[in-house]
């Protein structure tokens, strides 16, 4: 039912709960009036101040203190902690839509007539195929196939697109994607290199991010800090802010963790501009329903959908808990069909569990939830998320 990026394009992909892991033992503590904290003991309020929020946090969560409040008032517990607090003992165990699709036209297209479809917008940025080195096969679905490659020197992701049996809005999705690829920079945006209209190789040409996909990343990498996995999330924020905030503003309508990828230095970028709609004024409605339906909105579930960025302001927020589990929950709504997830999530407001992520800031936890209500309008904008998120890694 999903489709999966892997990196780059779609393939159908068999998704497999990942195993339970067993509970973490439990600290036991004995009482002194004062003890050396091995951690602390070189530390001062002012080499703490220097640290981030996130930083910060993780260490009163290990020393069984609050999370919860401003960067000085956590300096301030630990420090008290340092002081006076307990010192730990030895460890002890503690034991869809149900309806077929409508059929869709195809076209009887070849590489030529294609080509000449796509020279018709006018592309600037174009690449000669000669001058890409192709390299290992990334991977491939749909009419895509990608591959790692060279270009003038630097490391590239070359998407080919493999045109039979195109359909008319299959074009149409390859145009509007180059077109709104060339118009974005942002450092969290995959970027545009240019198109090759090559008459035997017609190509997509963007930057290389060489970690893949975040879902992916998640389920081979270890997983990383609380401050990492915040700067995850404030990558994706700011991106997706970015994305909003633009005149006209643009919705990407298919926010998911496929969509995002993770490059050499662990950043977190925007990729798959497919499905992006550009939204003439501030004030109007989108009415197409598409994207993955594990990650949409509720509102695209009607007969004729209207909704705003918010769209991406909810996918977001699973994202955001996909981060935090890491996969240990599998994907959202991962157990339910189709027709279970639109019953569950629109009508009953079902959303992931958050039992296993209590040891994470209440506050971060219910940004999480304010992203995903069911009501648009009371769902925060990606510059509000942005700026709650900064708070962590100051």
């Amino acid at each position: 039912m999903l489709k999966n990026i892997h990196g780059y394009f779609d393939f159908e992909w068999q998704f497999v709960t990942p195993p339970s892991r067993p509970p973490p033992q439990a600290k036991g503590f004995q009482t002194i009036e004062r003890h050396v904290d091995e951690t602390l003991q070189n530390e001062s309020a002012i080499t703490l101040n220097d640290r981030i929020k996130a930083d910060i946090v993780v260490m009163c969560q290990e020393r069984g203190l609050p999370a919860e409040g401003d960067k000085r008032t956590l300096i301030e517990n630990l420090m008290e902690w340092q002081n006076s607090m307990p010192v730990p003992g030895p460890s002890t165990p503690k034991l869809y839509s149900l309806d077929p699709p409508a059929a869709v036209k195809k076209i009887s297209t070849n590489t030529v007539s294609l080509n000449t479809l796509l020279m018709e917008a006018n592309f600037q940025g174009e690449i000669k195929y000669e001058e890409l080195q192709v390299g290992r096969k990334l991977g491939s679905g749909g009419f895509k196939d990608c591959y790692a490659g060279v270009y003038h020197g630097e490391n590239v992701a070359i998407g080919e697109l493999r045109v039979q049996n195109f359909t008319e809005q299959d074009v149409e999705d390859i145009k509007h994607e180059i077109n709104v690829l060339k118009q974005l920079r942002h450092e969290n945006i995959v970027r545009f290199v240019g198109v090759c209209t090559n008459i035997q190789h017609l190509c997509i040409v963007t930057e290389l991010c060489d970690n893949g996909d975040l879902y992916d990343y998640m389920r081979k990498a270890r997983k990383p800090s609380f401050a990492q996995m915040i700067m995850y999330m404030h990558d994706i924020a700011i991106a997706c802010s970015y994305l909003h905030t633009r005149r006209p503003s643009i919705i990407h309508r298919d926010m998911k963790s496929m969509n995002i990828l993770i490059s050499s230095d662990h950043r977190a970028k925007i990729n798959d501009f497919g499905l992006a709609r550009i939204r003439a004024r501030a004030n109007a409605s989108m009415h197409t329903q598409c994207g993955t339906p594990n990650w949409q909105a509720p509102e695209f579930w009607t007969s004729n959908p209207r909704y705003t960025e918010k769209v991406d302001v909810y996918a977001c927020g699973l994202i955001f808990w996909e981060i935090l589990s890491w996969a240990e929950l599998g994907f959202p709504y991962h157990k339910l069909t189709e027709h279970q997830l639109y019953e569950a999530v629109r009508d009953r407001e079902v959303r992931p569990p958050l039992e296993k992520l209590r040891k994470y800031p209440l506050s971060l936890l219910q940004l999480i939830q304010d992203m995903w209500k069911k009501d648009p309008k009371r769902r925060p904008s990606m510059s509000y998320v942005v700026d709650r998120l900064a708070e962590y890694l100051q």
